[in-house]
């Protein structure tokens, strides 16, 4: 029988991808960039690997996660349509075994399970790199720095005994369960954005959860946090009437441990 503590930790720790995975994705990572190299070669910058794995949030449960990759070029030779046309043509030269399909500003490719996002973009300074913008925007290209959120989320995690990464996973997990309402990065962005201390794991799960429960805006999204906000009241009750023998099964009726 877990208290409320044990079971969250235990619960992130499950959500952390397995090292055979990790492996094998490291290992795509590293083939895919050496053939971007290759393929490229003095036209390139480099090529950055970011979003949610790099940050460590990735959840492996989530079959539609993806890794992003950033494909930095020395300088603007093109209009993004054509970088983008460039990319999907390396794709098919090397990749050809491969799913390969658009979805602007990416080229999406799906090998041995994984999905990669390829991003075309082009150097701009050491913090800024210009991609190619959402097409119902008016400008072509637009800034992005990938590795800021990424360092911020570092500090952050390190500034608070190593427990919001963790906190970060679980819901992640709970939105993957409730068809992923939220998008994943605006629930790092907020959670990042926001000032707090606590002590304890089940202080951070609290308050965190208080916070994307705040920022529901749709519909379906104040639904889901309507029940998420009902079960957290159950946990309360429970905890302050010490019966620790329902905080577990209360817990699994919304947060259950993925199935191995």
């Amino acid at each position: 029988m877990r208290d409320l503590d044990t079971y969250l930790t235990d619960l992130s720790k499950s959500l952390i991808i397995g090292s055979d995975k990790k492996n094998k994705i490291d290992s795509s990572i590293l083939s895919l960039t050496k053939t971007l190299w290759g393929h490229f070669q003095e036209r390139l910058h480099e090529v950055i690997v970011f979003g949610s794995y790099s940050r460590g949030t990735f959840i492996s449960q989530d079959k539609n996660s993806d890794i992003d990759i950033l494909v930095v070029f020395k300088k603007k030779e093109l209009k993004p349509d054509t970088y983008l046309k460039q990319i999907k043509h390396f794709c098919v030269d090397y990749y050809s075994r491969s799913e390969i399909y658009q979805d602007h500003p990416t080229i999406a490719i799906d090998m041995d399970l994984i999905r990669f996002e390829i991003v075309p973009s082009y150097y701009y300074s050491n913090d800024i790199k210009k991609i190619p913008s959402p097409q119902s925007k008016e400008f072509l290209w637009i800034n992005t720095n990938p590795i800021k959120l990424s360092n911020d989320l570092e500090l952050k995690d390190r500034n608070h005994k190593m427990m919001i990464k963790p906190i970060i996973r679980i819901i992640k997990y709970w939105n993957y369960l409730n068809e992923k309402s939220f998008a994943s990065f605006d629930i790092e962005k907020l959670i990042i954005e926001k000032s707090y201390s606590y002590t304890s794991f089940k202080s951070y799960y609290y308050y965190l959860t208080s916070v994307i429960i705040d920022s529901a805006r749709s519909e379906n999204q104040k639904k889901i946090c309507s029940t998420l906000k009902e079960h957290n009241k159950r946990l309360k009750v429970l905890e302050q009437n010490n019966i620790p023998e329902y905080i577990e099964s209360e817990l699994g009726l919304f947060l259950p441990f993925p199935k191995k």
